[in-house]
């Protein structure tokens, strides 16, 4: 196999996570950086399942920088001869299979029950998260909203709107509630509301309705729900509004902006160095905060590249 990073961006069936080809110069590096190897067994080319955990998985900024921080990861064709197919007896590993992620140490011991089965993201998030804590290690503030997130991509998560006689205020309020995922300010039939995507696990619609309540504020079932041309008033006036953010950073990061809240606590490393980059303002729109993360994300970094890290 080969010793450098692949050219992963020919392979769909990779995302954008910057892959070993060799086993076991995976393991060697990650006993020199005390890192966890992640191991992917995946079919290049693959079949329409490869391909839509490599492209709806593997391509989500902070699910990449995550795994580029805090693994060594090493990719195993499953349909390939050779070393591959060595690899593959190895660990008992079938050819021609649906993606499949093991968890290693350094001597190759697997650390937990590999990911099988499930090719989504909230499955491989809740791996990762729960290796980093078995091996003592912070699971990262932006990783663990990236999970509230994906309640929402994957239309766990539930959505509701309340009035409030000043929604940009109203915003910061619900944000504090630990249920809410994400807060919007907008109009529905020229009324001031805030839309919110909570997650249901964490609280009933009546505890959340009595809430809202006590803040002043009332539930509507009206539709026609419009965003306001200046949704997280806080965040639209800090620096961070140049910056590539999910949802839920967003709603975070507004709240945090008033109450001095550290940032940094919200942010991947990558955003951390982009968000004190001179150049961010003249290389970013006002309102790249509001766009999809991941094509804002490229975006930035065809403008600034990557900071603090080798290229």
């Amino acid at each position: 196999m080969q010793k450098n990073e692949i050219s992963y961006r020919e392979h769909r069936e990779l995302g954008e996570v910057a892959w070993l080809r060799d086993h076991d110069r995976g393991l060697a590096l990650a006993g020199e950086q005390g890192k966890p190897v992640l191991l992917l067994f995946q079919e290049v080319p693959g079949c329409s399942t490869c391909v839509r955990f490599g492209q709806d998985v593997l391509t989500h900024p902070l699910m990449v920088e995550l795994i580029a921080d805090r693994f060594v990861p090493v990719a195993v064709f499953n349909n390939h001869s050779g070393v591959d197919a060595k690899v593959l007896r190895r660990y008992d590993e079938p050819s021609w299979n649906n993606p499949v992620v093991r968890f290693l140490g350094p001597d190759g011991a697997e650390l937990l029950p590999k990911l099988a089965d499930r090719y989504d993201g909230l499955g491989l998030h809740e791996k990762i998260t729960a290796v980093l804590e078995m091996l003592g290690d912070d699971v990262p503030g932006y990783f663990r909203l990236l999970e509230r997130d994906l309640l929402i991509e994957y239309g766990l998560s539930k959505r509701v709107t309340y009035t409030t006689p000043c929604f940009w205020s109203g915003e910061t309020s619900l944000a504090q509630h630990p249920a809410v995922i994400t807060t919007d300010a907008g109009w529905v039939d020229g009324e001031e509301v805030v839309q919110v995507h909570v997650d249901p696990h964490e609280v009933s619609r009546p505890d959340l309705d009595a809430y809202a309540r006590a803040e002043g504020f009332n539930p509507t079932e009206s539709g026609g729900f419009e965003l306001d041309r200046e949704p997280q008033f806080y965040l639209r006036k800090s620096p961070a509004r140049h910056l590539p953010l999910t949802p839920a950073q967003r709603t975070r990061i507004n709240l945090a902006v008033p109450y001095r809240g550290r940032l940094a606590d919200l942010l991947s490393p990558q955003q951390s160095a982009w968000l004190v980059d001179p150049k961010l303002q003249q290389s970013s729109r006002d309102d790249t905060y509001r766009h999809d993360i991941r094509q804002s994300w490229p975006a930035l970094m065809a403008q600034l590249g990557l900071i603090g890290k080798e290229k």
